[in-house]
């Protein structure tokens, strides 16, 4: 017995050993099974994902050039390295077999300021309009848009457009503004307007209303006053009245309502209105007309001729008869008037004070005392009589018109001496025949010099005749004359 208990327990251990030898045998069995399902597995989704999805070439071409891509899905796209998602969003595509190909547009960057509110966007859109839609900002009807600065529209291209560079804006990439609009009250005369405008003062406010302010123009507040939400405009444009002042039409364009507003606009000088067309409480419309007659008197200041005088003086060396005449100078007088025009026409004048001004020059007429032995004596149908000396002259004519002055001056016709042009009255050269002495000119009569002339030199006489003497009065040429003194 007790050797044979060693034998059990030895055969009981070979029993467990074998036991667990067979558990482990079977594990590994099972796992190798296992393993050589998971490869058959994996072996076989990859070829059914193969044959479901198989794998192509994609082409990408952007701004920057072209690239192929090797993608399963078409989702696998846009986590591709240098995928732009906005220009990925825009973009076009094409597919065939093995290859799928996409355009992509350029994006660029957009400054947008809206609302105190400044950001950028990267966007490919070509517009205004797409960039604000693509930044999620919408437009009311009246609000405004800039682009650098300067106002456009929704439609205006983000580039391409030739702009003026606003002030300040040093950036390459294209700034977006939005301008919102505002509420604002606007009365024009009583009408009164609720109107929504973007502008920044009145005067803006009143050009994107459309109207034109003028000087006479009533605008409150002043038109550079910066605009305010609710707040309040008034507008008075002026209006044209016509207006006729003693005879003389014009047109003023005023705020004046009624006469007496219009009255006192007109530069009446202190006179006296005497003629009103219209009450002067009456209200004036636009285009209406008043008519205003006046009495007024003024005082004009005038500057006219003085004549001279004549002294007479007898020369007892001269043979008597014989008249020598010394030319004088006319002077100058201011003569003050006190005139009263009635609706624009004189009705009186009358002169209140004269001032000399130039002294006026007497004109010396001498007359020879000296008697001188016996003369000769001309018959002729003009003169009988003694006369001194004989000479021959070229004699030509003239008359008041062949003077200087115009008709209706004060000199009009007057001679050397102050006479006036006449038959009788003759222009001489001093120098050969004085001023003063009297000759016969057959044909002609009796002939006193008493003028000079440019062209009356020498041995020349110029017969003096009326304006009602005709044409050609007299032949030009040389004749005889006798000198009588």
């Amino acid at each position: 017995m007790t050797q044979a208990l060693p034998r059990a327990v030895s055969a009981s251990s070979l029993r467990l050993e074998r036991a667990a030898f067979v558990r482990r045998a079977r594990a590994r069995i099972f796992r190798g099974r296992q393993h050589a399902a998971a490869v058959l597995a994996t072996v076989a989704v990859t070829l059914l994902g193969a044959i479901a999805f198989p794998q192509r070439e994609t082409l990408v071409v952007a701004e920057g050039g072209a690239s192929v891509y090797h993608t399963v899905f078409p989702g696998e796209l846009a986590a591709l390295p240098g995928m732009d998602p906005a220009a990925l969003r825009a973009a076009r595509s094409f597919e065939g077999e093995g290859l799928a190909g996409f355009g992509l547009p350029a994006t660029r960057t957009v400054g947008i300021a809206v609302d105190g509110r400044e950001f950028t966007v990267a966007t490919t859109a070509a517009t205004i309009a797409g960039a604000l839609a693509e930044a999620g900002v919408w437009l009311g009807p009246r609000d405004r848009v800039l682009l650098n600065g300067v106002v456009a529209t929704l439609s205006t291209p983000l580039e391409g457009v030739r702009l003026p560079a606003a002030v300040g804006h040093g950036s390459d990439a294209p700034r977006v503004t939005v301008e919102r609009a505002r509420r604002f009250v606007v009365f024009i005369d009583a009408l009164r307007l609720e109107v929504q405008s973007p502008a920044a003062s009145v005067a803006e406010l009143v050009a994107d209303l459309g109207l034109v302010v003028r000087e006479a123009d009533l605008v409150a507040p002043a038109p550079e006053t910066p605009l305010v939400a609710g707040m309040t405009v008034r507008l008075a444009p002026a209006r044209t009245v016509n207006v006729i002042l003693d005879g003389q039409a014009q047109a003023l364009y005023t705020r004046a309502a009624t006469v007496s507003e219009v009255l006192s606009l007109l530069e009446l000088g202190g006179a006296e209105v005497v003629e009103l067309s219209h009450d002067p409480a009456e209200y004036l419309p636009a285009g209406a007309t008043l008519v205003v007659g006046t009495l007024r008197t003024v005082r004009e200041e005038v500057l006219e001729p003085l004549p001279p005088s004549i002294i007479v003086e007898e020369d007892p060396a001269l043979p008597r008869g014989q008249v020598r005449l010394f030319a004088g100078q006319p002077g100058e007088v201011r003569i003050v008037y006190e005139a009263t025009y009635r609706n624009g026409n004189l009705e009186r004048r009358e002169a209140v004070s004269h001032a000399v001004t130039r002294a006026p020059v007497a004109t010396r007429q001498v007359i020879g005392t000296l008697d001188a032995p016996a003369s000769p004596v001309l018959h002729s149908p003009e003169y009988t009589g003694p006369y001194r000396k004989k000479v021959t002259v070229w004699a030509t004519w003239y008359n008041a018109s062949h003077g200087p002055w115009v008709q209706g001056d004060p000199n009009y016709g007057k001679t050397a001496t102050g006479v006036i042009v006449k038959r009788g009255i003759c222009a001489v050269d001093p120098e050969f025949i004085p001023l003063g002495t009297r000759f016969v000119v057959p044909g002609y009569g009796l002939c006193v010099a008493a003028d000079v002339g440019g062209g009356i030199k020498g041995w020349k006489v110029d017969l003096g005749f009326p304006e009602d003497a005709g044409p050609n009065p007299w032949r030009t040429g040389n004749v005889d004359i006798y000198l009588l003194d």
